[in-house]
């Protein structure tokens, strides 16, 4: 058998089943071993960009042998009607949204609500980049409309073209921190990376003009040291947000709805129409705007209907292992096999 020696490493890049991992400042090709195969329940088992691995190295190839326990993950629904969770990055710092301000539909209050609910539930900090300030006059008065829609969170105003902005962004992630990158296609998110290293290595597109979206240039995520020791993961642009939160993470992105769902008469209020509501009287007294409210309900319920499918995956999965199990006795006992 070949020689061969275990150590650590952590995946830079994933396509398809062909990996990039980092170990000891070098990048190799690697593979997850069969195992994988058999005993992986979901894709999120498998390892993403971001994770830390435990790894074989062989003298002509690398097998990855274990994902290490994740600390935090940038997570969205897959596509379609499946239930299932894509994660974009794992062990990230901070969640960048990228949103352009170049018009069309890069940026929208609602929009930056679904990317601040599944940036909430990473476990990580949410930042906001508001990109292509140079394309905008306004770009203050976007913030100031941000503000509202993103309290707490950290909001930078930058332009990869003009380089504005690009030193904060670069400040945020000195001594080892990481940022994801999300947001839609066409926002700028391949050029900021490619502002903060100093170099092209993403490729960028033209955009629509119809309605200034992009190509989607990046295809898969991709990790990036920086200069500071930072690194950053530019992520493909995101045609559509599926949520993959819970209802706690709609307590920060909606914090003055959360703010007085306290004071409802009753603890199961869904703030509809049940008496002694709280939220209700705040929307009738105007501290709580109507768009906010029905963005709310609307997440709201996306989220519940998530909750329940994936609640029905886990009891077929459940049914799945019990004929498997129930298979296997059956066998060990026409077999007279003691256990």
């Amino acid at each position: 058998m070949n020689n061969y020696i275990n150590t650590r490493g952590r995946v830079v890049a994933k396509h398809r089943d062909l990996y990039k991992v980092e170990i000891e400042s070098q990048i190799k090709e690697a593979r997850v071993k069969g195992s994988f195969l058999h005993k992986a329940e979901m894709s999120s088992d498998f390892p993403y960009v971001g994770d830390w691995v435990n790894v074989r190295v062989y003298e002509d190839s690398v097998i990855i042998e274990e994902v290490i326990d994740r600390k935090t993950q940038i997570s969205r629904k897959v596509a379609g009607v499946i239930t299932e969770e894509q994660i974009i990055a794992a062990n990230i710092d901070y969640v960048a949204i990228v949103l352009g301000l170049d018009g069309g539909r890069n940026y929208s209050d609602r929009l930056l609500e679904r990317f601040l609910a599944v940036a909430w539930d990473s476990g990580a900090t949410p930042l906001l980049i508001l990109n292509k300030a140079d394309l905008n006059n306004k770009a203050d008065l976007v913030k100031l409309q941000a503000e509202t829609i993103a309290p707490g969170v950290n909001i930078i105003i930058s332009s990869a073209k003009d380089g504005s902005g690009i030193s904060t962004i670069f400040d945020y992630l000195a001594d080892g921190k990481v940022a994801a990158f999300i947001g839609p296609s066409g926002v700028g998110k391949s050029a900021l990376t490619n502002a903060l290293l100093n170099e092209v290595v993403q490729k960028t597109g033209e955009l629509r003009n119809n309605d200034k979206r992009g190509k989607h240039t990046t295809s898969s995520s991709v990790m990036f040291q920086l200069a500071n020791g930072g690194y950053i993961v530019d992520s493909p642009g995101l045609k559509e947000i599926q949520l993959w939160a819970d209802e706690d993470d709609l307590d920060n992105v909606f914090d003055e709805i959360a703010a007085v769902a306290d004071s409802c008469k009753f603890t199961d209020c869904k703030h509809i129409n049940e008496p002694g509501c709280a939220v209700q009287a705040a929307l009738e007294n105007g501290k709580i705007s109507p768009e906010r409210y029905d963005s709310y309900l609307s997440l709201k319920n996306e989220i519940a209907y998530l909750e329940r499918r994936k609640n029905e995956k886990g009891r077929h999965i459940e049914r799945l292992h019990n004929k498997e199990f129930t298979k296997y006795i059956k066998t060990v006992q026409s077999k007279k096999i003691k256990y």
